[in-house]
């Protein structure tokens, strides 16, 4: 079923308003030091069922009632399901498709994004190597998958 246009703009005028929610709640709390949406959110993508992706990095990471605050927070200002992945402990490759496909919505400093970034775009380029390396030893016969 085609999506009206009209649909199409209440739909990006809703994620305007939940992207600036969920800032001016995030510009407030110290402790995030980076934060992304990510998700249908940005994909064009959101239906009414659909949960709103926020990455986040922690200056510390939250206690697990910190976070589940947090969530509850998020999830009531916007009025749907909220989902956190916390980028302190996540893979590269997560981190990566945060970068590529997610929209900024915090900055605490030019030099900790750029940390961030280019640790990131290392261990991605790291694990792409190492999966490599092992991907011909397969085809070659020396590791069995």
């Amino acid at each position: 079923m085609a999506i009206s246009l009209q649909r199409l703009r209440e739909i990006n005028v809703e994620i305007d308003r939940i992207a600036l929610e969920i800032k001016e709640y995030l510009d407030e709390r110290e402790d995030v030091i980076l934060a992304f949406i990510f998700g249908s959110a940005v994909e064009g993508k959101l239906t009414e069922e659909s949960d709103i992706d926020i990455a986040v990095l922690f200056a510390h990471k939250p206690s697990s009632s910190g976070l589940l605050d947090i969530i509850d927070n998020l999830s009531t200002i916007t009025g749907r399901e909220v989902d956190i992945v916390i980028l302190n402990n996540s893979s590269p490759i997560i981190r990566m498709q945060v970068l590529k496909k997610g929209t900024l919505l915090k900055k605490k400093s030019d030099a900790i994004y750029n940390e961030f970034f280019v640790r990131t775009v290392k261990e991605y380029d790291d694990l792409k190597y190492i999966r490599k390396e092992e991907e011909e030893n397969i085809l070659r016969g020396r590791i069995y998958a």
